[in-house]
C-alpha cells in the first residue's frame, strides 16, 4: 500500500510540474472534493440509520405514486390508441361512401351527356320484366304506372336513348354485391325506370310489392337537387342503404335520379375489424342523433329511431351531441343501463360525405386489469431498487474513505498554496481590465506568471492597440457614409422632380394621375404626359434594365430623347417615328448595354381616339363599360437593344368615361415572402373590384394598398410605377 502511495504521488508530481493555469483549478478542484469526502466520511456512519429508515418509510409512498403516475400514462396511450382506431375505420367508411357516391355522381353525368348529346347515339331497347324474363345481373326498363303502349313517342324514344347506359350499370353493379343483393336504379321524370339487380341466387328479376320502397330517396333528390345517403331500409327482405344523385336534361331541368342499392354489409363490414373483441361494441350515427347501424342486437345502443341525444342518460346524450356536430374524441363516462352498466370508454369520429359519425364503445374493465399490472410490476421493482441503493450506498462510502485518506494531507497543502498564487494575479488583470473599459486605452496589463493570465494580458494589450486603429478608421468610414448618403438623397429628388407631378390642367375633358416608388433610393421606372397641342395629349410609361444610379442616368436620358422626338413630330398621325427615332439615338454609344421597356400613347381630346406604340412594355389595361381587361399590343422589342426593329402602332377609340391604366413590372412582380407574385389575374381582379367613380388618385392609392397587402413583410424588390388617364368627353370646358 506505502509503495503504491508513493508511485501516486510522483506522478502527481510530473503532472503538475509544469506551471499552468490548468494546474492551479486541478488543484483547487481536488481540494473541494476531498474537503467534501472527508466530511462524508465522517457523517455518514452517523447518518447512514436514518437514511436507511427515510428509504424504506418513502419507499412504497414512491412507488405508489410512480404506479399512479404509470397508470394514468397507460390510460393516456390506451384512449390515444382507441382514437387512432376510429379514426382509421371512420376514414375507411368515408372512403367507400365516397366510392359509391363518385360511382352515383358519373352514372348521373353519363345520363345527362346522352340527354343532351341525342343525334350521337342509337336506340336501344332494354327487356321488361314486367312482359318477359329478364336474368339477373342484365339490364332491364319498365313504366312505373302504365304501359309502353300508353305513353308518347317522344318519352319512348328519350327511353330507348338513356337505354345505352345499361352495359355501363351492368358492371357497376357487381362491385357493389356482398352476398345477396345490389341494384343500380335510374328513375325519369317520365315514369320509367332502367335497371339492373345483381343476386347471383336468383335466376330471373322480380318487381316485389314493396318495390316502391326502393325508390324513397328519389322525391328528396327531386326537392333538394342534391345528393344523399339513405339510411339503411328494408327492401325485399334485406336492409340497403342507398347512395342517389339528381340528373338534368338539355335545358338544365330536373331530368330524374340515379340510385346505388347496397346491401348494409356494405358498410356494416367495417363496423368490425381484426382488433375488435367480445367488450367493444360498434356504432354509426346520423344527424338526426340516431344509431342507423350497430354491432349490438340489444340494449341501449342497438339501431333504430330513437334520438339518442334525447335520452335518460344526460353524459350520454352530451356525447351522441358532438357525435352530431361531426366532433373527434375519446370520453370515459359512467353508464347505467339493464344491459350495459359500468365504466366505458366512447370513441367517434365523423364520416364527413354522409354527415354521420363512428363510434366504438369500449368497457373500462380491460384496461383496469393491464394497469393494475403494471402497478404491482412497479411496487416489486421500487422494493428491489431499495436494496440495490442499500448494498451501493454503503459501497461508496468504503470506497471514498480509502481513496481519501490516502490523498487528503497532499490534496490540503497543494490547495492553499497553488489559491494564493491563482487568485493574486487575476485580481491584477480585473483591476486593468476594469481601467481600460472605462476608457482609458493607453493602460497596459503588467503581468507575468509564466500561464495563460499572461497570456490573457499580452491579447489586452494587443486589443487596445488594435482598438484605437479600428476607432479612427470607424470615424473615417462614418464620414464617408454620410456623404454618400447625402448625394443620394440630392440624386433622388433631383429624379423625382424629373416627373411631371401637376395633375391638374384645368381641362374637364381628361382626368390623368400617376405614381412612382423606387425600390432604393433612385430608381429606373419613369412616366411622363405632356400636350402637344390643345387637343393632343401623348403619356408615356418606361423601365430601365436594372436598379440604381446606372438605371436612373439612362433613365433620364430615355426620358428626354423620348419627350425631344415626340414634341418635334410633325404628323401626329405618324407616332412610330417617335419610338423608332428615339430607339435608334439610345443604342448609340450604349456601353453598358442598358435597355429600357416603353408604351407610349396618343390620345385625341376631340375624338377619344388613341394611338399607342408599344416598346416590349407590360400590356396596359383599357375600362370600358366598368370593366377593365388588357390591350393588345403584339409583340415588340425594347429600345436600346437593336436599331433597325420597327415599332407598329396601333389604335382604339374611347367612349366617354373609359380609362387607361398603365404600370411597370414592379407590379405584376411584386412577391411575399412565399415568393408568390402579385400576377397580372390579381391586378385584373383589383381594378375590376375598385369602384369606378372615384377619383383616379384613390384608384392608385388603392392599387398600391393591395400591393403591400400582397407583399406583407417581404421587401420591396423593383420600382412600381402607375399611371391612368381618363377620358371625359370632346368638351374641354
Amino acid at each position: 500500500m506505502i509503495e503504491k502511495l508513493k508511485a501516486y504521488t510522483n506522478f502527481l508530481n510530473k503532472t503538475f510540474r509544469k506551471k499552468s493555469l490548468r494546474r492551479s483549478v486541478l488543484f483547487l478542484s481536488l481540494s473541494g472534493v476531498a474537503v467534501t469526502f472527508l466530511f462524508i466520511l465522517v457523517t455518514a456512519p452517523l447518518f447512514l440509520y436514518f437514511i436507511e429508515s427515510e428509504i424504506t418509510a418513502r419507499g412504497y409512498q414512491w412507488g405508489e405514486q410512480t404506479a399512479y403516475l404509470a397508470e394514468k400514462l397507460y390510460r393516456e396511450q390506451t384512449e390515444s390508441y382507441i382514437r387512432e382506431r376510429v379514426e382509421i375505420r371512420a376514414d375507411l367508411i368515408n372512403r367507400k361512401m365516397e366510392e359509391l357516391s363518385t360511382d352515383v355522381e358519373y352514372i348521373a353525368a353519363d345520363m345527362e351527356a346522352i340527354l343532351k348529346n341525342k343525334s350521337q347515339y342509337l336506340p336501344r331497347r332494354l327487356p321488361n320484366p314486367k312482359n318477359e324474363k329478364v336474368p339477373v345481373g342484365k339490364a332491364y326498363a319498365h313504366f312505373l304506372n302504365k304501359n309502353a303502349e300508353d305513353v308518347s313517342s317522344e318519352v319512348l324514344a328519350e327511353l330507348y336513348l338513356e337505354s345505352n347506359i345499361g352495359d355501363f350499370i351492368i358492371s357497376q353493379t357487381e362491385k357493389y354485391y356482398t352476398g345477396k343483393n345490389a341494384n343500380i336504379m335510374i328513375v325519369s321524370e317520365n315514369d320509367y325506370i332502367i335497371g339492373v339487380d345483381y343476386n347471383p341466387n336468383e335466376t330471373f328479376v322480380t318487381l316485389s310489392d314493396d318495390y316502391q320502397n326502393k325508390l324513397s330517396w328519389y322525391q328528396t333528390i327531386k326537392e333538394t337537387g342534391n345528393g344523399l345517403f339513405t339510411k339503411p331500409q328494408l327492401v325485399d327482405g334485406n336492409y340497403f342503404l342507398y347512395g342517389a344523385y339528381p340528373y338534368h336534361d338539355a335545358d338544365g331541368n330536373f331530368a330524374g335520379g340515379v340510385g346505388i342499392g347496397a346491401e348494409i354489409n356494405y358498410v356494416y363490414k367495417f363496423l368490425m375489424d381484426s382488433d375488435s373483441n367480445e367488450d367493444m361494441k360498434t356504432v354509426i350515427v346520423n344527424q338526426d342523433g340516431q344509431i342507423i347501424m350497430s354491432s349490438e342486437k340489444d340494449g341501449i345502443f342497438t339501431a333504430g329511431d330513437n334520438d339518442m341525444r334525447l335520452c335518460e342518460d344526460e353524459n350520454l346524450a352530451k356525447v351522441f351531441k358532438r357525435m352530431t356536430d361531426m366532433e373527434n374524441d375519446v370520453v370515459s363516462l359512467e353508464l347505467n343501463g339493464k344491459v350495459f352498466k359500468g365504466k366505458y370508454y366512447i370513441a367517434f369520429a365523423p364520416i364527413k360525405i354522409a354527415n354521420w359519425s363512428f363510434g366504438r364503445i369500449i368497457e373500462d374493465k380491460s384496461v383496469n386489469v393491464a394497469a393494475g399490472t403494471a402497478t404491482d410490476k412497479i411496487m416489486q421493482q421500487m422494493n428491489d431498487f431499495k436494496g440495490d441503493i442499500e448494498r451501493l450506498f454503503m459501497f461508496l462510502m468504503l470506497f471514498s474513505a480509502a481513496l481519501i485518506v490516502g490523498m487528503l494531507i497532499v490534496v490540503l497543502r497543494s490547495a492553499i498554496r497553488e489559491s494564493n498564487k491563482f487568485l493574486s494575479p487575476i485580481h491584477q488583470l480585473a483591476d486593468g481590465v476594469r481601467e481600460i473599459s472605462s476608457g482609458n486605452l493607453d493602460k497596459k496589463l503588467d503581468i507575468h506568471t509564466g500561464d495563460e493570465i499572461e497570456h490573457l494580458a499580452t491579447c489586452f494589450n494587443a486589443m487596445t492597440d488594435e482598438l484605437k486603429i479600428y476607432m479612427a478608421n470607424l470615424a473615417k468610414e462614418t464620414a464617408e457614409n454620410e456623404r454618400i448618403s447625402t448625394e443620394l438623397n440630392v440624386a433622388t429628388n433631383i429624379q423625382q422632380s424629373m416627373l411631371p407631378h401637376d395633375f391638374d390642367f384645368d381641362r374637364t375633358d381628361f382626368e390623368i394621375f400617376a405614381t412612382m416608388h423606387a425600390a432604393k433610393e433612385v430608381g429606373g421606372d419613369f412616366y411622363d404626359f405632356y400636350l402637344l397641342d390643345e387637343n393632343h395629349l401623348v403619356i408615356t410609361i418606361a423601365d430601365v434594365s436594372g436598379k440604381g444610379v446606372p438605371a436612373a442616368l439612362f433613365m433620364a436620358n430615355s426620358k428626354t430623347i423620348l419627350q425631344n422626338f415626340a414634341l418635334s413630330m410633325n404628323n401626329p398621325d405618324d407616332f412610330s417615328a417617335v419610338m423608332t427615332l428615339s430607339n435608334q439615338q439610345l443604342c448609340k454609344n450604349n456601353d453598358e448595354m442598358l435597355f429600357v421597356t416603353v408604351f407610349m400613347g396618343m390620345l385625341n381630346l376631340q375624338t377619344g381616339e388613341f394611338v399607342y406604340v408599344n416598346g416590349g412594355h407590360n400590356a396596359p389595361l383599357v375600362c370600358r363599360d366598368n370593366k377593365f381587361e388588357f390591350m393588345d399590343v403584339g409583340k415588340s422589342c425594347m429600345l436600346g437593344i437593336d436599331e433597325d426593329v420597327p415599332f407598329p402602332q396601333k389604335k382604339i377609340v374611347l367612349s366617354a368615361g373609359d380609362m387607361i391604366f398603365l404600370y411597370t413590372d414592379g407590379v405584376t412582380e411584386a412577391m411575399n415572402v412565399a415568393g408568390k407574385l402579385f400576377g397580372e389575374n390579381h391586378l385584373l381582379e383589383v381594378l375590376n373590384g375598385e369602384d369606378k367613380s372615384e377619383s383616379l388618385e384613390i384608384l392608385l392609392e388603392n392599387m398600391c394598398e393591395a400591393i403591400k397587402l400582397h407583399a406583407g413583410d417581404a421587401e420591396q424588390s423593383d420600382d412600381i410605377t402607375m399611371l391612368a388617364l381618363k377620358w371625359n368627353g370632346g368638351d374641354k370646358n
